[in-house]
């Protein structure tokens, strides 16, 4: 069932019919989220002092965020604190003598919308022109994905090792790991309420929890020595939420909900609330050395904290906006059909859908059918000669690493495909870095521009030739005074950095 907004809570937007909420907004979570850029980015001095732009403090009154959010500026500030290092600020531009034009604008909120989709946001139709224009429905989309990657991110087996605590009899931490960040909170909740309260429990974050009662053994759970269940005897519900409150600023958590949030059940507000909770009063400690989590435990059978390589690829297939959304890639890749959607958007056509069996799988016949589809993925890489020795469909159901090689030849694959000579025909690499430096040689202005023999290549390293690339491609776009002339590995990483921003 899906959680009910009254249409008094929507703000319809001009020349949009009322009935059609997908291009309104709740007012309600506009002033949430914009009170929780306050808080996160308040110590900012650029945000709080711009002459041109009032950034901080936003005001809950007009458009004021929306206003604020053109730019892409306050985006990628509220980003970088989200998840931190995702934009580098170099990379953008800032208003000097006079207020940023509509193109400078178009630039950032382009680093901005291709920085969400590398922390793993789902942007489908929406443009930079559209952040740029204020289309306040977009706008609020893509922050509340911001705000939700930033809460989030903590909640993993590696930095909470407790959360073991919360695994249901006979499931593995490679299932765990796989569950989406709501499904987790929804189980961590039920975690503390069984402590204080047998029998109570919850499946979302709406309509399960609109009494206050949840809420008030959640706290009582999480913090015992700052609240209690007095709450529970007041039986005007206002009354009620208003003491809830009152307990979650004493904690310093009063962010996201009011009483009426609470009341009406508010999916993403409830759920913030909740992850900030969590984030503040895990409450998960381990009594006993039981419960830590060993990396090469052999129940896990996975490394607990995903890889770059792991989490560039995940992010990568979900940049196709398949469904269901991947959180884990061994566990929800291990039936085959997802591999399938991304062969067939590789090479369109490449799959015989009549030879997919599709999930849902009879328990019984589970394992045979996503094997066989594991194996039909096998034999469609082997079709666009893929090196896939000793790689078999059941090391694809077992969740073994070798998958990550068949993925990487897959984005390989996509990648090159992109590239193009004049006759239609795609490039081999070997192409691609002859193309790489005749762009960097054909500048006669630009003398001394490094060359490079292969993407292996050790000058790489310190990202110059690929800064040259992309000022050679776009001139005048790179700022070379931001640039770090010494030769360490923090000279290197901070270029690094600034070169994967500025491709965006």
């Amino acid at each position: 069932m899906e959680p009910l907004i009254e249409p008094e809570d929507l703000v319809t937007l001009p020349g949009v019919e009322s009935e059609d909420s997908h291009h309104s907004y709740v007012e309600e979570e506009k002033v949430a989220f914009l009170n929780w850029i306050n808080i996160r980015l308040k110590s900012d001095r650029y945000l709080s002092k711009n002459y041109f732009t009032n950034y901080i403090p936003i005001s809950e009154q007009g458009d004021s965020l929306f206003n604020s959010l053109k730019d892409g500026i306050l985006f990628s500030k509220l980003m970088n604190d989200s998840v931190p290092g995702t934009v580098d600020e170099r990379a953008l531009n800032y208003p000097k003598t006079r207020p940023l034009n509509y193109f400078m604008m178009l630039e950032n909120q382009t680093v901005v919308l291709n920085s969400c989709v590398a922390i793993g946001c789902r942007i489908v139709n929406i443009r930079p022109e559209d952040m740029v224009d204020g289309v306040k429905h977009l706008q609020l989309a893509v922050l509340w994905q911001v705000i939700r990657a930033g809460l989030m991110s903590s909640i993993t087996l590696k930095k909470h090792p407790g959360l073991k605590k919360l695994l249901n009899e006979g499931e593995t931490l490679a299932k765990f790991v796989s569950k989406s960040p709501e499904e987790i909170l929804v189980r961590w909740v039920n975690y503390q309420l069984k402590r204080v309260c047998e029998g109570k429990s919850i499946k979302n974050f709406y309509k399960d929890i609109c009494d206050g009662e949840v809420y008030t053994y959640l706290l009582a759970a999480i913090a015992p020595q700052h609240t209690d269940l007095r709450p529970l005897r007041e039986t005007d519900l206002e009354d009620r939420m208003q003491m809830i409150l009152e307990y979650a600023e004493n904690l310093g958590v009063r962010n996201f909900v009011t009483a009426r949030d609470i009341m009406k059940g508010s999916p993403k507000l409830n759920t913030a609330f909740v992850a900030h909770l969590f984030n503040m009063y895990p409450a998960l400690e381990s009594e006993d050395q039981d419960d830590q989590i060993d990396d090469f435990d052999d129940e896990a059978e996975v490394y607990i904290e995903e890889t770059r390589e792991e989490k560039s690829l995940r992010h990568w297939i979900n940049s196709f906006n398949f469904t269901p959304y991947i959180s884990y890639l061994y566990e929800d890749m291990k039936d085959g059909y997802l591999l399938l959607q991304v062969f067939d958007s590789l090479k369109p056509g490449i799959v015989d859908w009549e030879k997919v069996n599709k999930p849902q799988f009879e328990q019984k016949e589970h394992v045979f059918k996503s094997v066989e589809n594991c194996n039909y993925c096998i034999d469609l890489g082997k079709l666009l000669n893929f090196k896939l020795i000793g790689i078999a469909g059941d090391n694809i159901y077992e969740g073994n690493k070798l998958l990550l090689s068949l993925l990487w030849q897959m984005m390989r694959y996509y990648t090159l495909s992109l590239m193009r000579t004049g006759n239609n025909e795609v490039l081999n690499e070997q192409e691609v870095v002859a193309w790489c430096n005749k762009k960097l040689q054909s500048d006669n202005s630009k003398k001394g521009r490094a060359v490079f023999k292969s993407f292996r290549d050790p000058t790489l390293r310190n990202s110059m030739a690929i800064i040259d690339l992309i000022d050679a491609i776009q001139p005048g776009s790179i700022g070379y005074d931001n640039l770090y002339t010494g030769d360490t590995d923090t000279d290197k990483l901070e270029n690094a950095r600034y070169s994967l921003t500025m491709f965006l």
